[in-house]
């Protein structure tokens, strides 16, 4: 009896580690860590404004707004190769060799792609001071500021494959603690810096280098825990080289058609709207931009399971991730849009000290877009697996184009609404109803594979 219960005893911590192992690896649990991360992000992001406005002044405090927007563009860095390795890793669970190999060849990419930036960086500012630069400056703490952001963006690129490798294995979740790490470190970093008043440089050094030292240690912990997934940063043919980056075009051209068809409307406003209706596209915009990025964060993690339950011929699984997918971002989705129709002028107002409030014509089109935009996220991320991707292309140029002709014709009748109604149009005619088409057929398509 005593042995068996010290047995029991033994087996209880092991019980736990599963159970944990289980609900880490639920979409729904990845989601719902992606966005109290983003939360921690966003509130530790505002609680830096007034610190930095007060010990930096206005005019400085907008270089460090320009130059940290820079950080943006991590989305991009990884050229595309990180979604190619979520569709490949997902598959295997990072224990085969070709994932050691595709890993490898993504990291000595990245790597390359690293050294060579870095060293365009580097000419392109120090040439500045000439007469013949591409850039000028007209304050030297400026041209460091920037140059420092780039440098670090340049660094981040193989590191930007990490997130995406975690998020392959299932691991939205544990990405989403280091998310928080680097989101209060880098916030403390900003707080030290300021306190010691050591200036602006300091402050865009802080929020760039704090977000790398916490990428190094996430790759190390990565792959402590899978050794299989450890870069080999052997040689590679060229041959394998070029494969790999081609493997990333069409991610990357497909992030590209959707950032430049939702994220830049406030500069057609400011060509096609009068001044006071262009700002207040513009405040509309930075709020949808908010929401776009929660509701993209969570429907990723669902991504690297669908495509196991359609690799695998799993129909009722892949199913099942789809309803589960499109109920998350519609119920969030929805929630924001009344939330936004009963109390969207007046947190306006609030924010911009009754400075400026929203029509009711702008808030009802933006409420109506955002249940658009989360289908259109939905079926996005769904449709990145190798079969449907060539398709997803086609439907994102499309998209793209009718949204960027249908915006112009309707800002020019009904001013900032017809933005959003011509990205409506453009997302739900060329993008909506021809995947739900798409997902279908390949769906029924799989069904009969399996039938004897």
């Amino acid at each position: 009896m005593a042995l068996h219960r010290v047995t029991a005893a033994a087996d209880r911590p092991n019980e736990h580690a599963e159970t944990w192992k289980r609900l880490r690896s639920r979409p729904i649990f990845g989601a719902a860590a992606a966005l109290a991360a983003r939360f921690v992000q966003m509130g530790t992001t505002l609680a830096l404004v007034p610190i930095l406005l007060h010990h930096l002044g206005a005019e400085k405090f907008a270089v460090w707004l320009a130059a940290s927007s820079l950080m943006g563009a991590f989305a991009f860095i990884d050229l595309g190769i990180g979604s190619y390795l979520v569709n490949h890793i997902a598959i295997s669970r990072g224990v085969s060799v070709a994932a050691r190999t595709d890993v490898s060849n993504a990291f000595v990419v990245l790597a390359l792609f690293s050294v060579a930036s870095t060293a365009i960086v580097c000419l392109a500012f120090l040439s500045s001071e000439t007469s013949y630069g591409i850039f000028h400056f007209s304050e030297v703490e400026t041209w460091e500021a920037f140059f420092v952001t780039c440098l670090m963006l340049c660094l981040m690129s193989p590191l930007s494959l990490i997130w995406r490798i975690r998020l392959s294995l299932g691991e939205a979740s544990v990405q989403s603690l280091w998310d928080v790490f680097a989101s209060l470190g880098t916030f403390s970093a900003i707080f030290v810096s300021l306190q010691f008043d050591t200036g602006l440089v300091a402050a865009v050094a802080s929020f760039c280098v704090v977000p790398l030292l916490v990428h190094i240690l996430n790759a190390v912990q990565l792959f402590r825990r899978y050794p299989d997934l450890k870069p080999a940063f052997s040689p590679a043919s060229t041959r394998q080289l070029v494969a790999t980056l081609k493997s990333g075009a069409p991610f990357l051209l497909v992030n590209a058609i959707s950032t430049i068809s939702f994220s830049f409307d406030s500069i057609l406003a400011l060509h096609l709207l009068p001044a006071e209706q262009a700002a207040q596209f513009g405040i509309a915009q930075r709020l949808v931009l908010a929401v776009q990025t929660l509701l993209t964060i969570a429907v990723t993690p669902f991504w690297p399971h669908f495509r196991v339950a359609t690799a695998e011929h799993k129909v009722r699984p892949a199913l099942g991730i789809l309803v589960s997918s499109f109920s998350l971002a519609l119920v969030m989705s929805l929630s924001i849009s009344a939330m936004i129709v009963f109390f969207g002028n007046d947190l306006t107002r609030l924010w911009t000290r009754a400075a400026m409030s929203l029509p009711t014509d702008l808030i009802v089109s933006l409420a109506i877009w955002l249940p658009a935009f989360a289908i259109g996220a939905v079926l996005t991320s769904m449709m990145s697996i190798p079969s449907l991707l060539p398709v997803q292309i086609k439907l994102a140029g499309m998209s793209g184009a009718c949204c960027f002709v249908a915006k112009i014709a309707l800002a020019k009748i009904w001013g900032g609404p017809g933005l959003f109604w011509g990205n409506s149009v453009g997302l739900f005619t060329f993008l909506i109803v021809p995947s739900f088409f798409v997902l279908a057929q390949a769906l029924r398509n799989m069904n009969r594979s399996k039938r004897p």
